[in-house]
């Protein structure tokens, strides 16, 4: 019980530390390097590999206190209902920190080799367990195939961008189409106030320079370059408390 209190405090503890970083900025040493250098273009990477860890380390920050929390109680508290109270909040906690985990591994990570493809049907169980507790009620209208998991990328990114834009709860549709060599999605997001911050729109336009990145525009910056690399287009649009996104990408699917 002691070592697990132990690492879970030092899972917050470093959570934090690498959400609070700062991000490098290449002037700040007063020199000018060449910004086509393999040293840049790392240094670069290191950042938004930085960024992007320090978005899921603030995803995680709350469920894992709240574990650490739990277990607290569970070994000071001597009433039986306390220590009932606290079991069910950490497994609530180790739930939605395991969710957090799965949709991070697929919107973020490398999840093995390139061309790997991912069932469609077990991206919406992970994206639906994702939001469940969350404000925006999740819609996944998405043909059962499976698709390139950098396209998956794509899409879970700006469905999470479009969880943001309706930060007092609403209706949150992603729905897809296939065509023979291409696969186009729509995500729509409608909610009392819904709204696009003009930070977000520039970090999907590519507009933001490297040193002006941070943990809240990382996700559309990165989402960009990716749908870029493979060949897509994102478009957005925003008409009274609706938000849409939608991505297109010439690239064949299979069933």
């Amino acid at each position: 019980m002691e070592r697990l209190k132990r690492l879970l405090s030092q899972l917050w503890l470093v959570s934090l530390m690498l959400h609070l970083r700062e991000p490098y900025n290449s002037s700040a040493s007063g020199t000018n390097p060449d910004p086509g250098s393999k040293s840049q273009q790392t240094m670069h990477e290191l950042d938004l590999g930085a960024l992007l860890v320090s978005r899921v380390c603030h995803d995680l920050i709350s469920p894992v206190a709240a574990i650490s929390n739990g277990l607290e109680i569970l070994a000071d508290e001597e009433d039986a209902a306390m220590k009932a109270q606290a079991m069910r909040l950490i497994e609530h906690s180790v739930g939605q920190a395991k969710a957090r985990l799965l949709f991070a591994r697929l919107a973020f990570g490398a999840m093995g080799s390139a061309g790997t493809e991912i069932d469609l049907r077990e991206v919406g169980q992970v994206a639906a367990d994702f939001f469940r507790t969350g404000k925006a009620r999740l819609d996944w209208q998405m043909p059962a195939v499976a698709i390139d998991k950098e396209i998956i990328r794509v899409i879970l990114n700006l469905t999470a961008l479009g969880a943001d834009c309706i930060p007092r709860g609403g209706a949150l549709t992603v729905k897809g189409e296939q065509a023979r060599q291409a696969f186009r999605v729509v995500i729509t997001a409608k909610g009392l106030k819904a709204s696009l911050a003009p930070d977000i729109r520039e970090g999907l336009a590519l507009e933001l320079p490297l040193e002006d990145l941070t943990g809240r525009t990382i996700a559309p910056f990165v989402t960009a370059l990716l749908a870029r690399k493979i060949g897509g287009e994102i478009k957005y649009g925003i008409v009274d408390d609706t938000v849409t996104f939608e991505a297109s990408f010439v690239r064949p699917t299979t069933t």
